[in-house]
Order: structure tokens, then sequence, then C-alpha cells
């Protein structure tokens, strides 16, 4: 029976942290709007609650 032996460097890892990288600055600031929506609109009910 043959043995592989498979050796990671940071080459092979590279174009992982590569992907992982560009898809987090493209989600952050998405996650970051539909949060500050969700918080907006809490403030907004608020607001109008205790006008009522």
């Amino acid at each position: 029976m043959n043995e592989v032996l498979y050796t990671i460097t940071a080459d092979t890892v590279e174009p992982v942290t590569a992907a992982i990288s560009s898809g987090l600055s493209t989600l952050m600031p998405i996650g970051i709007g539909i949060m500050a929506t969700f918080i907006g609109i809490g403030i907004i009910k608020r607001v109008i609650y205790s006008f009522l």
C-alpha cells in the first residue's frame, strides 16, 4: 500500500486565504448595512410608541 504524504505550504493555503479575505471584504459592508437597518427600525418604533 502506497502512502501519499501531502505537505501544506503557504503557497497551497494562499488561494483559500485570498478567497476568504475577499469574501469578508465584500460581506462586511452588507452585514453592517443590514444591522444598521434593523437598529434604525427598532429606534423608530420606540420613538413612535413613546408618543402614542
